[in-house]
């Protein structure tokens, strides 16, 4: 095969890298497909809990709730995996869009809001933003 087929081939397979971004930390986090969203998040250094969840976190089993997120944005109707059982139970009181990073499975780019029951500051102006800046499939 010519070299500037397998450049080519390259350069497809990695646009097909989904994109996490995070819209708190103002950050783009690329990941496989199938990637857990809560490993991805802390592989990344971004901070998914607050003080009650950096102290009482289960570590991913879903039992303690802390690792919620909002999905914001994304350029497919379902980024992430579906809901599970465990998080149609425990997150009946929230947000539609809100997910539990550690039962969502990625399968194409998304913006998310880590801690969403925290005040963020200029958030439709920063979703806005991050909105207009084009996602990868």
């Amino acid at each position: 095969m010519p070299e500037g087929k397998i450049y080519l081939i390259f350069i497809l397979i990695l646009k097909l890298v989904p994109v996490i971004r995070f819209l708190r930390e103002g950050r783009d986090v690329e990941c496989p497909v199938g990637s857990n969203l809560r490993e991805v998040a802390l592989n990344a250094g971004i901070e998914l809990y607050g003080v009650k969840g950096k102290l009482l976190n289960c570590g991913g089993y879903g039992q303690c709730i802390t690792c919620f997120v909002a999905v914001v944005g994304s350029n497919s109707s379902e980024p992430f995996s579906p809901l599970t059982a465990l998080e149609i139970k425990k997150l009946k009181q929230q947000g539609e869009n809100w997910r539990l990073a550690c039962q969502c499975l990625v399968k194409s780019s998304a913006i998310v809001l880590t801690r969403p029951q925290q005040t963020f500051n200029n958030l439709k102006i920063s979703l806005e933003e991050a909105l207009k800046l084009p996602l990868p499939k």
